[in-house]
């Protein structure tokens, strides 16, 4: 497909009157029953999507060919889980039907974790790693057949997450800045040069709009969270020596139209998160952004209203965070199978058990849909 016939076919992203009209028909229709979606591992070793109902408490999982890592619902009965980087597949599984349906990279290109869909949901964009020219690449596929038909730079190295802004014309991207090599597994090539940044670009052309970077360029940014005013929380993960020094922050929050700062924490708070944050998710009512940490052994909260850090609270190994189906509350979970609720209390917020699969391992996402 040649570029310009993809400008016309993404300009009907637009949000109109007609997609209103769609809107207000489905507010009318019975709501489904909630679901959330993660990738997991047995301990033999087997690799899964796995769809729990929050209203039947039943667990229902579909073997894949990879290791999983973020999780794209598409409706009740399918979903989209990328393969972790450095992943040459990932699927798209039907639960209804018992399905996997396998998609690939172009030759010398390896998926890094994440994708996104255009507001129409007509089209994927997937972060991706060009191995030989060292190059960041958004790779875009019609979702009906999972055709890939173009794809963009993403102006720096190793990009993993991507959102789209609430505008439906904007794609915000985290470009991790480390240089890998399948070669080498997960071995990072460039740790005394890394670049991360926080990249905007154009949908309709792949035009760079903005990019802005930490002073810290030891802190990799991995993970984002995009508010519906459109602003932006990234989860870091700090790649200097922890031991000779410890970053100022692992959470990064730009406001819609501002600059990107770090969020303020003490330092003995900050080291006992280990360097590392994994999944994340806001809550605009409450300007809180929750975090997992699983070196940290700790799922954090954050404000955004006083741009600084609240509270730790214990977990073994968090690895998935996503927004609750109560008001107020989040949804968690860990390594060691567990799903739990996070509530408010009086003063802070506690973890309550929901259900456990001893025999299960959650990876680092979990989306609620």
């Amino acid at each position: 497909m040649q570029r310009r016939q993809f400008l016309g076919l993404a300009a009907l992203s637009v949000f109109g009157s007609a997609l209103a009209t769609q809107e207000l028909f489905e507010q009318a229709q019975p709501r489904p029953a909630p679901k959330l979606y993660s990738a997991n591992d047995n301990t033999l070793g087997q690799h899964f999507l796995s769809q729990f109902d929050l209203n039947s408490q039943q667990l229902q999982q579909q073997r894949v060919p990879m290791r999983g890592h973020a999780a794209l619902a598409l409706n009740q009965h399918s979903a989209l889980l990328f393969g972790r980087r450095p992943a040459f597949e990932s699927v798209r599984v039907n639960f209804k039907q018992g399905t996997v349906e396998s998609f690939k990279p172009n030759q010398q290109r390896h998926f890094n974790g994440h994708g996104c869909l255009s507001a129409d949901r007509q089209w994927l964009f997937t972060t991706e790693t060009d191995y030989v020219n060292q190059r960041g690449i958004i790779g875009i596929r019609e979702l009906s057949s999972l055709k890939q038909i173009g794809e963009y730079l993403s102006y720096g190295l190793d990009p993993h997450d991507l959102q789209l802004l609430p505008d439906g014309k904007t794609l915000v991207i985290a470009n991790g800045g480390l240089e890998t090599h399948p070669d080498f597994g997960r071995r990072k090539l460039n740790l005394a040069t890394m670049q991360p940044s926080l990249v905007y670009l154009d949908l309709s052309t792949g035009k760079k709009l903005a990019e802005y970077r930490l002073a810290d360029r030891y802190l990799s940014i991995r993970h984002l969270t995009v508010s519906p005013q459109g602003d932006v929380a990234i989860a870091l993960q700090y790649e200097g020596n922890l031991y000779q020094q410890q970053p100022r922050s692992l959470v990064a929050w730009q406001a819609a139209g501002s600059e990107l700062k770090l969020l303020k924490i003490a330092p003995t708070d900050l080291a006992q998160l280990r360097g590392y944050l994994a999944d994340l998710v806001y809550d605009p009512q409450q300007q809180l952004l929750v975090t997992a940490t699983p070196r940290g052994h700790s799922v954090s909260i954050w404000s955004t209203a006083s741009e600084s850090f609240v509270q730790a609270i214990p977990l073994a190994e968090a690895s998935g965070v996503s927004l609750g189906i109560e008001k107020a509350s989040f949804l968690v979970s860990n390594s060691q199978g567990g799903l739990y609720t996070l509530r408010p209390r009086q003063s802070d917020y506690a973890l309550h058990s929901l259900q456990t699969f001893p025999e299960l391992s959650w990876d680092n996402h979990l989306l609620l849909s």
